[in-house]
């Protein structure tokens, strides 16, 4: 009767052994999500929006000055030089909310993994 005791008491050991070992698992797949999902993905995506928006505005900026000095003395043809400099400061800061709207309109959607993709995660 003893090897019969030695061999549930090893069962449980391994069962209690195996389920720490998954609870580790799932501890750490559940850390590793959460500074994918909330930690690097989102300051990823934010620092590909600041480059594209350092670079566009550094082309709006030098495109505006030009056409800007161009406008303002095509203007100046037809009107004093004082209405021409109100009505292209007008036209550019309608142009600028516009642009800033369409930009800044879309909402942040992070990409999270439902609660049935991640039970079936791994399966075939």
């Amino acid at each position: 009767m003893e090897p019969e005791t030695c061999d549930d008491e090893v069962s449980v050991e391994s069962d209690l052994v195996t389920t720490f070992k998954y609870l580790d698992l799932y501890l750490r797949q559940k850390t590793d999500l959460y500074l994918q999902q909330y930690l690097f993905e989102p300051f990823d995506f934010l620092g590909i929006k600041v480059m594209y928006l350092s670079i566009v505005i550094t082309l709006l900026i030098a495109g505006t000055l030009v056409v800007l000095a161009g406008v303002v003395l095509l203007i100046a043809t037809m009107l004093p030089l004082w209405a021409a400099l109100l009505l292209t400061g007008a036209i550019i800061f309608l142009a600028g909310a516009v642009i800033a709207h369409v930009f800044f309109a879309k909402k942040i959607v992070l990409q999270t993994p439902t609660a049935l993709e991640m039970m079936n995660r791994g399966k075939p």
